[in-house]
């Protein structure tokens, strides 16, 4: 069952201003969303910088109000309600604690004030409240003399930001909405928290909205992910089926911790002695040095080398048509810079796109 339907949702740049002049001519920031998500899912939205995924959390927390559309929680339509009627937590990118608050405090703080009216007795209150803010701590590494008994300016940054976590889910809320949660969270500790972070979630049923740029995060703690682009979403699903199946330029290009290789249809066209006109796109790791049966060859000089050690490989790249176009090689070849080499593309590894009439070039399937 879907507990959270977005429908519709469209921001332009005046709903942005504080004074809610609406211009009827002004920019969408956000155009025509909609996405539905599941109780106790986590919903991943990626996207490049400018794209629309923080004013889109912003959106469905009530900090902006949209222009057209629907925000439908738990099957009411949450739209015109105040922040405080939602039901929502927000952990923001900036942390965004109560700088004259101990660590403890901001995460006790919530908690005291959701339960105040339910526990008249305060001794009951405080048990309660310390018990909770233990169990956050242990969730997420909070030491108690080191961080949660200090302020927020006499603790590190990853610090700073799992006490802002442990801020949002102190009282466990139907919606956790999280921008960038981990980005500084120290590395030897940020698996671990995410692992701990998805368990939480999971748990007490929580509707997550999970917004990152470390497309790796995102595809071990999203269940699905939306990719964002220009305010409009160009396709939803599992990473693994966004990797594998892009439907659109923009996912196969954007999708992927490494370079995506690219050529324009002309270019296609003239390799193929005019038998395909569309746009290409292949990973590095699926072109070869050797021929392969249905290759276009593509010469050039070694202008970069990246070395994948962890990976025992490496990506070899040539400058062709002004971009650069890669191999990926075991890390014991030996090659070099300015090497005059030629990289073989299989076609029926490639995926084609048709950018006739479409600010989006759209996948083209069946060609072989």
């Amino acid at each position: 069952m879907f507990f959270l339907k977005i429908r519709g949702l469209t921001v332009k740049e005046s709903n942005l201003e504080k004074t809610w002049n609406f211009k009827r001519d002004s920019k969408e920031v956000l155009s025509g969303v909609q996405f539905n998500v599941e109780k106790g899912e986590i919903f991943g939205v990626v996207g490049p910088n400018g794209s629309g995924k923080t004013t889109l959390l912003k959106t469905i927390a009530g900090l902006v109000r949209p222009s057209e559309g629907e925000i439908i929680a738990n099957g009411e339509n949450i739209v015109h309600k105040k922040i405080f009627e939602r039901n929502a937590a927000f952990v923001f990118q900036d942390f965004d604690l109560y700088p004259h608050f101990s660590g403890r405090k901001n995460i006790a703080f919530p908690i005291q004030m959701h339960r105040e009216k339910e526990i008249k007795k305060v001794s009951h209150l405080r048990r309660e409240t310390d018990k909770r803010v233990s169990e956050i701590a242990a969730l997420l590494h909070l030491d108690s003399a080191k961080i949660l008994d200090r302020k927020p300016q006499f603790v590190s940054i990853g610090e700073r930001q799992r006490i802002a976590i442990g801020k949002a889910i102190a009282v466990t809320p139907e919606v956790l909405l999280l921008d960038e949660p981990l980005s500084n969270v120290e590395d030897n500790l940020r698996n671990e928290i995410r692992h701990n972070l998805k368990n939480f979630i999971r748990k007490n049923g929580i509707t997550a909205i999970y917004v990152s740029h470390n497309q790796l995060e995102i595809g071990e703690i999203a269940d699905n992910v939306a990719v964002l682009q220009n305010g409009e979403i160009e396709q939803i699903g599992a990473y693994q089926e966004l990797y594998e199946n892009p439907q659109t330029l923009f996912v196969s290009l954007f999708i992927g911790e490494r370079l995506t290789n690219f050529l324009p249809a002309k270019e296609v066209n003239r390799l193929t002695n005019g038998k395909i006109n569309y746009m290409l796109t292949i990973r590095p790791g699926e072109c070869a040095l050797a021929l392969e049966e249905n290759s276009i060859v593509l010469k050039g000089k070694v202008s970069f080398i990246e070395n994948l050690i962890q990976e025992d490989k490496k990506i070899v790249f040539i400058e062709y048509s002004n971009e650069l176009f890669g191999v990926e090689l075991p890390l014991e070849y030996e090659i070099r810079k300015n090497q005059e080499i030629s990289i073989f593309v299989p076609l029926k590894k490639a995926k084609f796109f048709d950018g006739a009439d479409s600010a989006s070039p759209k996948r083209i399937y069946n060609l072989w």
